[in-house]
């Protein structure tokens, strides 16, 4: 599922430092209030800093961050410099739950080809039921 988020993409630059996932997180908040996302934001956060978290183990390269998204939807991509596709792992007796996270609290997540690297991305929507 592809979800076409319309309007401006927020984009941010994390360094290659342990610093990296917090600046993540930083951005990841103060985005999600611009575009009003009525979503748990604690659950984008944490997909968001296993993404980078991910990027920077597995790659030396600053990964890039892009959120777009509205009120109800939103579309988390997080580019690396490696070709190699992420690789969800069934069980790991340290690490690799990362990728079983974000399946859990997504509602679609995959990764494809950019040059230079890759783009792991996921895709989340707020509840749309009445409280």
């Amino acid at each position: 599922m592809d979800l076409s988020v319309s309007g401006s993409v927020a984009r941010f630059s994390a360094p290659v430092d342990r610093g990296a996932a917090g600046l993540a997180r930083d951005f990841v908040r103060r985005t999600l209030g611009d575009l009003r996302y009525l979503g748990d934001h604690s659950d984008v956060v944490l997909v968001v800093s296993e993404l980078v978290s991910n990027a920077l183990r597995h790659t030396a390269t600053a990964p890039l961050i892009r959120l777009s998204g509205d009120a109800r939807r939103l579309r988390i991509e997080v580019v690396d410099g490696s070709p190699v596709p992420p690789r969800l792992r069934l069980s790991a007796s340290v690490g690799g739950w990362g990728l079983q996270l974000v399946q859990q609290l997504a509602t679609d997540w995959g990764a494809h080809p950019e040059p230079g690297g890759k783009v792991v991305w996921c895709e989340m929507a707020a509840e749309t039921g009445t409280p």
